[in-house]
């Protein structure tokens, strides 16, 4: 379960999630005030749980990271996904015991007040999908961080060239700039005439 693979697609998917679910409605409720009336109001998730959306973001980016750097990224890495994955369940957490409070202060954001409106709320079946993909995002973190002792790193095809062990060129502007005559061979004696 904790191998790169696994924990990366647990994290994209926990990450997919909280992109998906932050645009759907959360919050539906009716709100008890004077002059707003018994009106209904609905509530998206980034209006919710504003961070939401960046969580799930900072996840996705951090889980790539853990899974194409080096050892000290990983860690990074790992440990950045675990704090976006708390972070978007904390928020969500948040709706879930309050939905009242979310609508009232859509409400009172949406008029111009300041606070919030009295009003009653409940909470869709998105809430519960966006909190499943914090804990997704969490949990993958986790595994990154016990399982990446164990991961072998990119091939070497996708690091930079060192040039240890080969031969650099030198090109024939170079050495006329160091004044050597670009006609002969760096082997061959300087007054030996050019083939």
């Amino acid at each position: 379960m904790t191998s790169k693979r696994n924990v990366l697609l647990l994290a994209l998917l926990g990450a997919v999630v909280l992109l998906a679910t932050a645009g759907r409605t959360w919050v539906e409720g009716t709100l008890h005030d004077a002059v707003l009336q018994d009106s209904t109001v609905s509530v998206d998730g980034n209006d919710a749980a504003s961070g939401v959306l960046a969580a799930g973001l900072v996840g996705a980016a951090a889980a790539v990271a853990t899974a194409t750097g080096g050892r000290v990224v990983r860690r990074v890495g790992a440990v950045a996904t675990v704090l976006a994955g708390v972070l978007a369940t904390v928020l969500t957490v948040r709706v879930l015991l309050d939905p009242a409070d979310v609508v009232g202060r859509q409400a009172a954001q949406t008029t111009g007040r300041t606070g919030t409106v009295p009003a009653d709320g409940t909470v869709t079946a998105w809430v519960w999908v966006a909190l499943l993909g914090g804990v997704l995002l969490a949990a993958a973190g986790a595994l990154a961080f016990v399982g990446i002792r164990r991961w072998a790193g990119l091939s070497s095809r996708y690091e930079a060239p060192t040039g240890r062990g080969r031969a650099t060129r030198v090109s024939d502007w170079e050495r006329l700039s160091q004044g050597e005559d670009p006609t002969v061979e760096p082997g061959d004696a300087a007054g030996d005439p050019p083939r």
